[in-house]
């Protein structure tokens, strides 16, 4: 088959699990024998620049956006839509015709739904977040509490909780736009072929919205053998005592914040209970980081951050972790973090939020704990049991593998390719595509 990956982030280096999962997506698929052209925009460049990034096909489509709250998003979205879907147009000719345009997120979902129409293409969407009902695509009211789809009042409301009253109030004439794009989103979502969602949980947040013929689970898949090689050399990174690891965003939504309160609850417990001694090893960055510099000083928490850490060496953190920390509060759809965890056999503990649950069942791939409170209690448990830790290792360990290893995963996809493909009439010749603006793009928009 012949595919069309566009992707809001790609190639993954320096970026976040959406890449890292559109990336070993593509590298499967090649790997197969299929034929895979990654496509992505860049912002601040100009032009599109042609490539190869880790093994993978690439387009790079160059756009400007203003840095204006709002604006730049119109710019980000609905003014760049009708250009990517020219793109992937103009990359689909030649032959073999182009089997199935698969979108891995928001910013490229609309561009593949119009260029499928002028191509006679099916076209699937990957949902990896909130994007379908939440604005901000969080699924958190002003970053913090978890809440359902808003109207215009939670949509203010959540804009009074992030920017701060006057902020908030000053954004008021934006909402109708605010509205309209999300509208727009889930409009074009709504004529995509296929949908995927990465876990139950997301697949449950979708059934409003598609209809249930055309939404499929699939999680993202991880290669095991790739993933272990990376991890086998050590880590340039030290640390003493047992190795307590937080890899992501230091963000509200990830569970940083959440951390000084689970070590607060620790060292109420070390009253009672003999701890070993161990090590915080925070990878990642975000706005938390000064705060929770200062808290967990204040806590007498040895803490170590990684101002930067690439791939490799988070993995080889992972492998040799004593107990990997996901205490993410927001509603996870299928963290890239936990299934890598999972491949490299860390003992997990994590809150229930979301998709988790897909990875980790607790007493048999993990733990769980819903609040910091609890969160503590199970880590003073684990570091006091070197054999549970490495039971409940193995046992993630042989899940990811029977679960969401690329030989597990990906014959699913090629079925779904495979049916979608089958489930549309032959693309129509090149001189029917005559309507179709070469540049301008007004007659693409559809609302």
């Amino acid at each position: 088959m012949r595919i069309i990956l566009p992707s809001d982030v790609f190639p993954p280096t320096g970026k976040g699990g959406a890449a890292w999962s559109s990336h070993t997506l593509a590298r499967a698929l090649i790997a197969h024998g299929h034929t895979v052209t990654a496509l992505t925009p860049v912002e601040g460049r100009r032009g599109s620049a042609r490539g190869v990034a880790l093994g993978v096909p690439l387009v790079e489509v160059g756009y400007r956006a203003p840095r204006l709250p709002l604006v730049r998003n119109y710019f980000r979205h609905e003014a760049l839509w009708p250009r990517l879907a020219r793109v992937i147009v103009a990359e689909a000719q030649g032959s073999p015709p182009v089997t199935l345009i698969h979108a891995q997120h928001v910013q490229v979902a609309p561009a593949a739904v119009l260029a499928g129409r002028v191509l006679r293409a099916p076209v699937a969407v990957t949902v990896r977040d909130h994007w379908p009902w939440h604005y901000f695509a969080t699924g958190l009211h002003g970053d913090r509490l978890p809440y359902d789809r808003p109207g215009w009042p939670g949509l203010l409301t959540d804009l009074l909780a992030r920017l701060g009253p006057l902020g908030g109030l000053a954004a008021l004439p934006a909402l109708p736009y605010m509205l309209a794009h999300m509208r727009r989103r889930a409009a074009f979502l709504a004529r995509a072929e296929a949908v995927i969602a990465v876990s139950a949980y997301i697949a449950r947040r979708l059934a409003p919205l598609v209809p249930p013929e055309r939404l499929h689970a699939l999680p993202n898949m991880v290669d095991l053998e790739a993933t272990r090689a990376s991890a086998a050399p050590p880590p340039a990174t030290t640390w003493e005592g047992a190795l307590l690891l937080f890899v992501g965003k230091l963000e509200p939504n990830k569970g940083a914040g959440l951390l000084p309160a689970i070590f607060r609850a620790l060292r109420a417990r070390a009253s009672s209970e003999t701890l070993p001694p161990f090590t915080l090893v925070l990878a990642g960055t975000g706005a938390l980081r000064a705060e929770l510099e200062r808290e967990l000083r204040a806590l007498a928490v040895p803490a170590r951050f990684l101002d930067w850490a690439d791939h490799d060496e988070v993995l080889r953190l992972m492998a040799r972790c004593d107990v990997l920390l996901f205490p993410s509060s927001w509603g996870e759809p299928l963290s890239r973090v936990l299934l890598e965890a999972a491949c490299l056999g860390a003992p997990i503990l994590a809150m229930p939020t979301g998709g988790t649950p897909d990875i980790v069942r607790d007493g048999h791939t993990g733990a769980l704990a819903a609040t910091p409170t609890t969160f503590a209690a199970r880590l003073a448990a684990l570091l006091a049991d070197p054999a549970e830790r490495r039971r409940l290792g193995a046992g993630a360990r042989a899940a990811a593998a029977q679960q969401f290893a690329v030989e597990a995963v990906l014959p699913r996809y090629e079925a779904l390719y495979a049916a979608l493909r089958d489930s549309l009439p032959p693309p129509r010749s090149e001189g029917e595509y005559l309507p179709y603006p070469r540049s301008g793009g007004r007659s693409l928009r559809p609302w």
